[in-house]
């Protein structure tokens, strides 16, 4: 026995009464429901929907979908950073590796004309932090968009806004200068401050501008429609 769209449709309510309020893992958990149901009523077919469906249910035990939320946000994260790394490391081989080098280049050229080097830092800071906001503010007008048209929430837009955990990234820098405020600004040590910032910035590049393009194209791979609130 087949499950018909209005039973589909009942699995995804189901779904969100037990607070699984994203799409795409809506969507993975009816359909493991959904085999569950069809496997229950080939052994059992007097049984109703809502039979075979709490069946089916108590199988994730006494924490319901909470367990499978959990472990569904750990794999994306995993993905994610999967994905960050693979990139970045391309920026350490040919021909990519030269544009490393330039951008290191650069910046040594802009810490050695500034008098006060620390100085450099914090305007470097700023204007990075200035673009990670404008780029979060941006994703979270796309979101509300998505929002408005389709009434979809997916995770993955939850691992896009938060860049992986931007703790971290936020807190890094904040590091460098702490720790090279008080240095002496040997030539050693620019080229050190130069690389350092020079890798945040490639960082930074693939988190706002890289990486959630290639996420988009996994997630439009599996889904179609959550390309179209992107373009909206």
């Amino acid at each position: 026995m087949k499950l018909s769209p209005e039973h589909i449709d009942q699995l995804y309510t189901f779904t969100r009464q037990h607070f699984v309020e994203w799409y795409d893992l809506q969507t993975e958990l009816v359909d493991h429901l959904a085999n569950d149901i069809e496997h229950i009523w080939e052994e059992n077919p007097k049984l109703t929907f809502d039979q075979a469906k709490n069946k089916a249910f108590k199988k994730f035990g006494i924490f319901g979908f909470s367990d499978v939320i959990e472990k569904k946000k750990k794999t994306l994260y995993k993905y994610y950073w999967k994905m960050v790394w693979k990139i970045f490391k391309d920026y350490f081989k040919l021909p990519k590796i030269i544009l490393t080098m330039l951008i290191t280049l650069v910046i040594f050229t802009i810490i050695n004309a500034f008098n006060s080097k620390v100085t450099f830092i914090y305007i470097y800071l700023a204007l990075h932090f200035i673009l990670i906001l404008g780029f979060l503010g941006n994703e979270q007008i796309l979101i509300n968009k998505k929002n408005n048209i389709t009434g979809k929430k997916w995770m993955f837009d939850n691992i896009i806004t938060s860049m992986g955990g931007i703790g971290f990234l936020m807190y890094m820098p904040l590091q460098v200068v702490s720790r090279f405020s008080n240095i002496n600004w040997s030539l050693q040590n620019q080229i050190i401050v130069s690389t350092i910032l020079a890798l945040f910035s490639i960082l930074s590049y693939i988190l706002i501008k890289v990486i959630p393009k290639k996420m988009t194209e996994r997630m439009t791979s599996l889904y179609p429609e959550y390309k179209l609130y992107r373009k909206a």
